[in-house]
């Protein structure tokens, strides 16, 4: 597919979390299924922790459990603005990194906002939604690592038909494994169940439908 502006994305998802989570309504105590360890708040810590490390060049550990705790501890005592308030200051420089040639090629970051905006929703009762053009984009390089784990184990190539937003949400944890074999695989899919899940499985599902 075209290449995409991966500052745009991200500054459009930020703004859309920012949207969500600013409403007076929201209780920042609510926990989040697709991230049974955390609540409203601590999602919130952790996307504008993450641009506020890389804003600041604290990526020893990067994307590791540590590094994540770290960012959800250290705005314990914050409230959402001030966590918010940081994010739009630390932005300016992470999406104009991920704009440039350099950037283009360090999704994650852009990954990461999109799927906790996803989680935010999930938990806030909210349906699926995502900009095709991320969904697009996102999807191609999950099928792209999927095929290159596949071989890197010595598994037979497989073709897995699934939506763009099966292949995002699923691979980054957000289905069980029961959800994951039930997708339409042509081969007994036990064999490829660790390269196609990237963090785990879900523990339980999140009746989330795209």
């Amino acid at each position: 597919m075209s290449e995409v502006d991966l500052g745009a994305l991200y500054r459009a998802a930020r703004e859309r979390v920012t949207a969500l989570v600013a409403d007076p309504a929201v209780d920042p105590g609510l926990p989040v299924p697709a991230t049974p360890r955390w609540r409203v708040r601590d999602v919130v810590a952790h996307v504008t922790g993450v641009a506020h490390d890389a804003a600041t060049g604290n990526m020893a550990g990067a994307p590791g459990d540590e590094w994540t705790a770290a960012q959800v501890d250290r705005s314990a005592d914050r409230t959402i603005a001030e966590m918010i308030e940081q994010w739009e200051a630390d932005a300016i420089g992470v999406e104009a990194f991920f704009s440039s040639p350099a950037g283009a090629a360090m999704g994650a970051g852009v990954y990461d906002v999109h799927c906790h905006e996803a989680d935010l929703r999930n938990a806030l009762g909210l349906p699926f939604q995502m900009p095709g053009e991320f969904l697009g984009w996102a999807a191609d390089g999950m099928r792209g690592g999927f095929h290159e784990a596949v071989a890197a184990e010595g598994l037979a190539p497989v073709d897995l038909q699934i939506p763009d937003a099966e292949w995002y949400r699923g691979r980054l944890g957000r289905r069980t494994e029961a959800e994951v074999r039930a997708y339409p695989w042509p081969v007994d899919p036990t064999p490829y169940l660790d390269v196609f899940f990237v963090f785990g499985r879900a523990e339980q599902s999140l009746g989330e439908r795209a």
